[in-house]
């Protein structure tokens, strides 16, 4: 069984895995196509549709669409564009997909609702994950969100929290 989770942004970071096992992870970017919108997507259904035939996940879960404060007519529609088409990328590929709530994943992963990226980026490398950014790190805690929801019998990992991460953060 997989779990595919998913940080969706420009920069999409993503972990996948048995959930009694260590995900993968890593980061995709997607190209800069300022206000063409049609092409932006079209290049994160053509990587999304093709991971997911790779990797063969039963579910995928995303972290739900944020706006910035202060954000152009163009980003928020790449942001909450890319939420939607990867639901329908599930649907016709007939994979499970969810979403999963910001506040909830950093609690989860860090220890608090209002973990800034430093902390994520600092929790999941307690936890043993050599993160690059703060793309592969909110992935990592999705996904460990979602297999402790999901599969808490299957997931080992993360079933001691911060404590087994090597403390709780500052």
């Amino acid at each position: 069984m997989t779990v595919l989770a998913l940080d969706l942004s420009t920069n999409t970071g993503w972990a996948a895995g048995d959930p009694a096992g260590t995900p993968r992870f890593g980061t995709h970017t997607l190209p800069s196509t300022g206000d063409d919108v049609g092409r932006y997507l079209a290049k994160h259904r053509e990587w999304l549709t093709a991971f997911i035939q790779v990797e063969r996940p039963q579910f995928v879960v995303y972290e739900a669409p944020i706006l910035p404060a202060q954000t152009t007519k163009a980003t928020a529609i790449k942001l909450m564009s890319l939420a939607g088409l990867t639901e329908l990328i599930c649907r016709d590929l007939e994979v499970r997909c969810f979403e999963a709530h910001l506040q909830s994943i950093k609690k989860f992963l860090a220890g608090s609702g209002r973990a800034t990226k430093p902390d994520m980026i600092a929790a999941a490398r307690r936890y043993g994950f050599d993160v690059r950014n703060d793309n592969e790190a909110d992935a990592i805690g999705i996904w460990g969100h979602a297999v402790m929801h999901r599969f808490p019998g299957r997931c080992t990992l993360f079933s001691m929290g911060q404590l087994g991460a090597g403390g709780l953060p500052r």
